[in-house]
């Protein structure tokens, strides 16, 4: 049976295209990082998830070169054609739609205009990825409408992801891509961007369940601080290699690595190797304890890696800290902490299922006491990558 959503997504395509013409329905997931929360640029190993909710795209081929979006979220429209693709102040959101429509013809594959209806049920600035899910369904969409076959999943998520930072953020990971395209349903995702080796887990949750808070934090300073903390890493790295010139990155490092590190670095440099060479670590830890069934053990490490990003990393807020605070004073609430780039956004729990209606009313009034802000909590689950929908039985 199709879901309601799915055919009031399509009906309210044709109300605003018109009723002719072919249409074909898909969605990219979120996606959230489990652990190897920002180690993936200095070769490290991350494991991720698509989420149950994302980026629903109706499209529809026209026979010319205009592109015309309507984005639900705006209750808005935009329109450009495919020989106009620069950037301009008047874009907004549509600079996805530019970035990516323009990567993919800078590739030389033939495409033609299209009608694009968007909606979501991401919500904004959690964490979820919210963008790259967007160029995720897009390329797709793009791809499949101009019968364009043969194209691997990261050769797509390549495609998204330099179509994301073309005009817009760089704060995003090819690693999030590639996560949106390929991951499965109860699993897993085990990748390196450096090498592009990866692996799925079997990811049963059983009494627990996974949720993500949104700690309605608007980020300041997150595209800068995060280029910022590459930076560091880099020259890091530079002073670490002329000492032990075999190295190779950051993640190679590790723990014994310490003294190391605080004999050769100082200040930012030396904690954000620290935080890299333990953050690996716990990477390799929670392999082991994916691969056993002990969530316990894995919500330990997340708590962790959550101290290590709050001080060493220094990418966490006082509303994120006390979000992980709070939650793991609860019952019920295995481990929690701050995912994405940091200065706002969200947080991961492990929770137990029974206790959901509990945590979420006591996350709420203490947040809300502490901050004066809401704390908005989304339940989800391990979800199938960017796929297209049926809109008939």
């Amino acid at each position: 049976m199709i879901p309601r959503l799915h055919l009031k997504i399509v009906a309210r395509f044709r109300e605003v295209f018109g009723q002719k013409g072919d249409t074909k329905l898909y969605f990219a997931p979120g996606r959230v990082t489990i652990i190897g929360e920002l180690i993936d640029y200095s070769g490290g190993d991350t494991i991720t998830t698509a989420v149950d909710r994302g980026t629903y795209i109706v499209a529809r081929k026209r026979p010319d070169n205009k592109v015309n979006i309507y984005a639900h979220s705006f209750k808005a429209k935009k329109s450009f054609t495919l020989e106009d693709l620069e950037k301009n102040k008047e874009d907004e959101w549509a600079v996805y739609f530019k970035g990516v429509f323009s990567v993919i013809l800078e590739k030389e594959y033939k495409i033609h205009g299209m009608d694009i209806f968007v909606y979501t049920d991401l919500p904004f600035n959690t964490s979820l990825a919210s963008s790259s899910s967007l160029c995720a369904c897009l390329t797709y969409a793009i791809l499949d409408i101009n019968n364009i076959k043969d194209v691997d999943p990261i050769e797509m998520a390549k495609l998204s992801y330099e179509g994301e930072i073309k005009y817009a953020s760089h704060r995003t990971s090819l690693s999030d891509h590639v996560t949106i395209f390929m991951s499965k349903e109860n699993t897993l995702f085990f990748f390196n961007m450096k090498t592009f080796k990866y692996e799925y887990f079997d990811f049963n949750l059983g009494d627990y369940c996974m949720a993500v808070v949104n700690s309605n934090k608007k980020r300041t300073s997150s595209d800068s601080e995060y280029n910022a903390r590459k930076r560091e890493c880099e020259n890091a790295l530079k002073k670490l290699k002329d000492k032990k010139p075999n190295l190779k990155s950051l993640s190679d490092l590790k723990p014994k690595d310490a003294d190391f590190i605080k004999e050769t670095l100082q200040n930012k440099e030396q904690r954000r190797a620290l935080y890299v060479s333990a953050e690996q670590d716990r990477v390799n830890q929670a392999v082991k304890a994916i691969k056993k069934g002990s969530i316990k053990d894995l919500a330990n490490l997340i708590l962790k890696t959550h101290d290590g990003l709050s001080k060493l990393y220094e990418v966490s807020t006082a509303e994120l800290d006390i979000l992980v605070e709070e939650s793991t004073n609860m019952d019920g609430v295995l481990g929690a902490r701050m995912i994405g780039t940091g200065f706002g956004g969200g947080v991961l729990l492990f929770l137990k299922k029974t206790e959901v209606e509990n945590v979420i009313e006591n996350l709420y009034a203490h947040y809300k006491e502490r901050t004066r802000r809401d704390a908005d909590v989304y339940i989800l689950k391990p979800s199938n990558g960017t796929r297209i929908l049926p809109t008939e039985e």
